[in-house]
């Protein structure tokens, strides 16, 4: 149980660590992206560039961080007892299941971000401010139940996908199972599951995006996504997909190779399968 708890750990603080850099360093882009899937959003102009980037370290710290570290903590300890017991195949399932409450936990920060970089509120204080004294504590939450139908299929193709990919990137590279997949295979391998769910979920994010900036008559995802398709046709829910293909696929590829670093880092040797007892990255067969 120990060897778990700890693992659990290392792998949080990885994820923590690995979200809240790649969010970071993609925030300016996933905000031009939430503003082409908004129709009433202002044309971008050099004056006005620097709304893509309000916001950026509160949202961040208080989505990313608890939102990744909440995952890994969750989804370590499964996965490691579903492989050890031969049910690898289920961990698309355990992927849904840990990203429940990591989703909840993020949606506040998701709602006040959407209001600041779409020009809604000048400032997160404000923002907050204005959501609770208009919604309450529940204007806070608003569209998690678009969240969770968005991450969920999210949450288990990206991870199915990824440990897909790192199953077959291993065998191509004569890998055993349990050795570690180096830098770059986790990011190869992070980057084409990224965008296959960027792709593939975008019409959710354009219907979280109407929801979380008010404007629409329901709250109710067939409303609004029907609602979309009368007045704009199916195009305008891949509005922004090159750009969330973009994000998720660069964030993937910046993600995945943090994340095992620092994991593999914190972990005492005993406990992970990547590091021979000097604490050193096994050498490959």
């Amino acid at each position: 149980m120990g060897r778990l708890v700890q693992l659990s750990i290392a792998e949080a603080a990885g994820g923590g660590a690995a979200g809240v850099l790649a969010d970071a360093i993609l925030y300016g882009i996933d905000s031009a992206k939430v503003r082409a899937q908004h129709k009433s959003a202002s044309s971008l102009t050099p004056r006005n560039i620097s709304i893509l980037f309000k916001g950026l370290v509160p949202t961040v710290m208080l989505g990313s961080l608890p939102v990744f570290g909440t995952f890994f903590l969750l989804y370590a300890p499964i996965k490691v007892v579903l492989q050890e017991n031969g049910y690898g195949q289920l961990l698309p399932v355990a992927s849904v299941i840990c990203a429940i409450p990591a989703t909840v936990i993020g949606v506040p920060a998701d709602v006040l971000k959407k209001r600041l970089v779409l020009g809604i509120d000048p400032s997160i204080q404000v923002a907050l401010a204005r959501v609770t004294e208009t919604q309450g504590i529940k204007g806070l939450f608003a569209g998690w139940h678009v969240n969770l139908i968005r991450d969920l299929p999210f949450s288990a193709i990206k991870i199915g996908l990824y440990e897909w990919f790192v199953h077959e990137w291993k065998q191509l590279n004569h890998y055993s199972m349990d050795e570690p997949i180096t830098p770059a295979g986790a990011a190869a391998c992070g980057i084409s599951s990224g965008v296959a769910c960027a792709v593939i979920t975008c019409p959710l994010d354009v219907i979280n995006t109407r929801i979380k900036a008010g404007g629409v008559e329901a709250n109710s995802i067939l409303q609004v996504g029907a609602k979309i398709l009368e007045v704009e046709g199916v195009s305008a829910l891949f509005q922004g997909v090159m750009l969330r293909s973009f994000v998720l696929g660069v964030g993937s590829f910046i993600f995945w190779p943090i994340q095992r670093a620092v994991a593999d880092r914190l972990q005492p040797y005993q406990t992970c399968p990547f590091l021979d007892e000097n604490r050193n990255p096994k050498i490959p067969r």
